[in-house]
């Protein structure tokens, strides 16, 4: 699978942050180009990405309504494994997402997923965030790392990791206990809702537990995206300590 993002500052991100995930770089082929396109196509070049230049006809059908890209980049996805592949012997870290619709949100928490080693991150195909040039950008080359499934249901999802012996922790505000208080060191499925709505009740009610973050201030909640980034720091520190 792949996906497209357009534009040079967004693959210049990419080569700069991960040039290893992109699979072919297009130009498109005009008699005089910026030097700014000609340093990325020379970045790409060197490193062994290749490129392909497009007349401009052809760059517009690709874009759409992008009419004036003159440079974008096919980017590789990560292949999603089924839910039933998680085990618990080999203690994965999963995040989950319930109702999270922002494109950026979802690019930043693959990000954070894959620098804290998660295995994956888990959504409801409907009323979720599509995985559109937008959120790879955000993701700085991690949606070629960090699969993506879309599930038909959340809770039954929630339900069948259970059975797979994977703990599954829903984040709400008020909940008893913390996510330092949990021990994450188990097979682990994070359970995040969208800011404001948060996760639905039957979502919730699936889980074994519920947690939150014990913010320091008056700040009471983070959006979506930093709450994750939070809660995979703190379950990769308790695993490298227990390892």
């Amino acid at each position: 699978m792949s996906a497209r993002i357009y534009g040079a500052n967004a693959v210049g991100e990419l080569l700069a942050h991960a040039p290893e995930a992109i699979a072919v770089l297009y130009v498109r082929r005009d008699s005089e180009q910026s030097a700014d396109v000609d340093a990325l196509v020379d970045r790409a070049r060197a490193c062994s990405v290749r490129v392909h230049a497009l007349s401009a006809e052809e760059m517009r059908t690709r874009a759409g309504s992008r009419g004036g890209t003159v440079i974008a980049a096919e980017v590789r996805i990560a292949q999603a494994p089924d839910v039933t592949d998680f085990s618990a012997d080999s203690t994965p870290l999963l995040v989950l997402l319930d109702g999270v619709t922002d494109p950026h949100n979802l690019g930043a928490i693959l990000r954070s997923a894959s620098a804290f080693a998660a295995d994956a991150v888990i959504v409801a195909k409907r009323n979720s965030a599509p995985l559109n040039d937008a959120a790879v950008r955000a993701s700085a080359g991690a949606a070629a790392y960090t699969p993506l499934i879309r599930v038909t249901n959340l809770a039954r999802t929630v339900r069948q990791l259970r059975d797979q012996g994977i703990w599954t922790i829903a984040t709400t505000v008020g909940a008893p206990m913390t996510i330092w208080d949990c021990d994450l060191t188990l097979p682990t499925a994070i359970i995040i809702g969208a800011e404001g709505k948060g996760i639905r009740p039957g979502v919730v009610k699936a889980c074994d537990l519920q947690a939150g973050l014990a913010l320091p201030s008056p700040i009471g909640s983070l959006n979506a995206s930093v709450f994750a980034g939070a809660a995979l720091a703190i379950a990769a520190r308790a695993r490298q300590t227990d390892r």
